[in-house]
């Protein structure tokens, strides 16, 4: 089972598919791939993280996230070059803090 399961999720196939394939549960076989170390070769759901997303936020890109509300947030984020979602986040998490760690408020 692990030979067929590790040949299918480098070639590409989800993690769903091989469990139903398998008799295994969904959430079972991702694990296993996981402690298995076993990643498709290519493509969406491979081993490349997107660009910023452990990368920390800096006082400046805070100020252009919070302050800049002339601009979409689509715009505050190709500006900063991070995704829309990261750049949504950050907007809503800063805004429940009680305290200013960028001193914006």
């Amino acid at each position: 089972m692990r030979f067929e399961a590790t040949q299918r999720r480098e070639a590409g196939e989800s993690v769903a598919d091989i469990a139903v394939s398998l008799g295994v549960n969904e959430s079972t076989m991702g694990k296993w791939l996981r402690e298995w170390e076993v990643w498709p070769a290519v493509g969406k759901y491979g081993r490349s993280f997107a660009q910023n997303q452990w990368k920390r936020w800096t006082r400046e890109e805070a100020l252009i996230a919070i302050t800049r509300t002339d601009l979409s947030i689509a715009e505050r984020a190709a500006l900063l070059r991070r995704s829309y979602t990261a750049v949504a986040g950050f907007i809503h998490d800063y805004q429940q803090r009680p305290a200013d760690q960028y001193g914006i408020k």
